[in-house]
């Protein structure tokens, strides 16, 4: 552990823990009555846990620089598995969405590993290309990456991921130092997209008006929100207790998803839920700060990407299950049930880790003349 931000890895690996015991008390009934035992979920958290962990310790010891080197093979491999989801026999199709491949019994999501890839790419090409102080920070071949990356998720669809990725990309490059008036310029060019893929789909319409009034459609589009505000009242200060959440049976869909912020609202109250909040302050800032402490521009750029992937993802989370946002399917990072954001997430904190260790020893420094 010598170099490595040993408060990063203490607060991941709390977090995770915590996860298991979440998933396992917000999915336990629903598991038993589906598959016949309540540890189904729980036995796969655990075994995602496990890869998540080996692919996060890998991604702290690897070599970096080797890593760069490689980078834009990376985005092709995950630009050529975004494809495959679409293939039969390859992809599996969810309620309509392909979104998935099927590997070895268990399925993977693509477009999460997109994430830290495209972080690296970019921070890469910033890295290689802004050569001091005054040279201008590029944007529009980094924008074009993130567009073909965006293309194959919009068509999935995954609206959500869409607009994470979206607002990270620009918000590293206003970090790295973008002109704020091109930035500007590229951000009102694609709001016109967006509202066309939320005008032309119904579905996206629904949610919209689901959110602005939840009550009124209480048993439709706004019946996870009603729900989800029911269990934070039952919750209270300190919770109704750790397994006794009421909401989980039955009432709340996705509890062990994308809504298990709500169990821990009902089940440990206001106390758990400012808990919950604050240790992912405490990891965000903790990162922050490895960024705030690096003279190398991929350090900067990447350790902002990948921390705000998270936390980003972290509020949308909380906002949606608190109602002040449209429903999305975004998990809770680190303590929601899935194989391909756990795994993502602890390979992008294992990248962190490995970049704090190069800081820490003044090493994250990189000759990249020559380097495309």
């Amino acid at each position: 552990m010598k170099g490595y931000d040993r408060g990063i890895i203490i607060i991941t690996v709390l977090l995770c823990l915590f996860g298991v015991l979440m998933v396992f008390s917000a999915s336990s009934i629903y598991a038993l009555e589906e598959y016949g035992t309540k540890y189904y979920f729980v036995k796969r958290q655990v075994i995602y846990l496990v890869i998540g962990m080996i692919a996060g310790c890998i991604a702290a010891v690897v070599d970096i620089n080797a890593v760069r080197k490689h980078i834009k093979f990376l985005y092709g491999f995950v630009l050529l598995l975004l494809v495959l989801v679409f293939v039969p026999h390859f992809g599996v199709v969810v309620s309509g969405s392909h979104r998935w491949l099927r590997l070895a019994g268990f399925t993977l999501q693509p477009s999460e590993f997109a994430k830290p890839v495209l972080v690296l790419l970019i921070a890469h090409i910033l890295d290689v290309r802004v050569h001091g102080a005054n040279s201008p920070v590029p944007i529009l071949l980094p924008l074009a990456y993130t567009a073909v990356v965006l293309g194959l998720i919009v068509m999935e669809p995954d609206f959500g991921s869409v607009m994470i990725i979206t607002i990270v990309v620009f918000m590293v490059l206003f970090l790295a130092g973008a002109n704020i008036t091109s930035l500007a310029a590229a951000a009102l060019s694609t709001a016109p997209a967006a509202v066309l893929l939320v005008m032309h789909s119904t579905y996206r319409l629904n949610r919209i008006k689901a959110f602005l009034d939840p009550w009124q459609h209480a048993q439709t589009g706004g019946f996870q929100i009603v729900q989800s505000a029911i269990a934070y009242g039952a919750g209270g200060f300190t919770g109704v207790g750790l397994g006794n959440s009421f909401e989980k049976l039955f009432y709340l869909p996705e509890a062990h998803t994308d809504f298990i912020f709500s169990v821990i609202a009902e089940e440990l109250g206001f106390v758990g839920v400012a808990a919950v909040m604050g240790v992912f302050i405490f990891l965000i800032t903790k990162a922050f700060a490895i960024a705030a402490r690096s003279g190398s521009v991929f350090t900067k750029t990447a350790v902002y990407g990948l921390t705000l992937f998270i936390a980003l993802q972290v509020i949308i989370n909380i906002a949606v299950t608190l109602g002040l946002l449209p429903t999305k399917g975004l998990t809770m990072p680190f303590i929601s049930y899935g194989g391909s954001s756990l795994t993502a997430e602890l390979i992008s904190v294992g990248i962190i880790l490995n970049l704090s260790k190069m800081v820490n020893e003044g090493n994250d420094e990189v000759d990249y003349s020559g380097w495309r």
